[in-house]
């Protein structure tokens, strides 16, 4: 038993003698520092095609030589009111979730809320 713990030690000790004989690993150099970029510049405006790069098909007649403008179709209306419509239906949304939530019209944001409808209202027709 002791010749084996004997030669159990010599092996580990020759094993651990090997491992000092080891090379290190050297950690890799640092990149080379590599000069910055300029900023890139503005080339300025594309140039304008030049006016006959467009299809003749497009300039057959009818198309490009009616002597009044095609009719376009009316919007709804304008932006502004749309914006208010749907400014005022939001409020709207928002009254009736609080009146289904049970909510007093004495409560200040419910009152706030009729105080904004009431000065779009006089503001303009809805």
């Amino acid at each position: 038993m002791k010749a084996a713990a004997a030669a159990f030690l010599l092996a580990a000790a020759g094993a651990a003698g090997h491992a000092r004989n080891l090379p290190v690993p050297v950690p890799a150099p640092p990149p080379a520092a590599q000069a910055p970029l300029a900023p890139p510049t503005n080339p300025g405006p594309a140039p304008a095609p030049p006016l006959t790069t467009i299809s003749p098909l497009l300039l057959g007649p009818g198309v490009g030589s009616s002597a009044a403008p095609a009719p376009s179709m009316p919007l709804a209306a304008p932006i502004d009111q749309q914006k208010l419509q749907s400014y005022r239906n939001d409020l709207l949304d928002q009254q009736r979730a609080l009146d289904r939530a049970g909510v007093s019209p004495a409560d200040p944001h419910y009152r706030d809320i009729q105080q904004q409808l009431l000065r779009l209202n006089n503001a303009s027709p809805p």
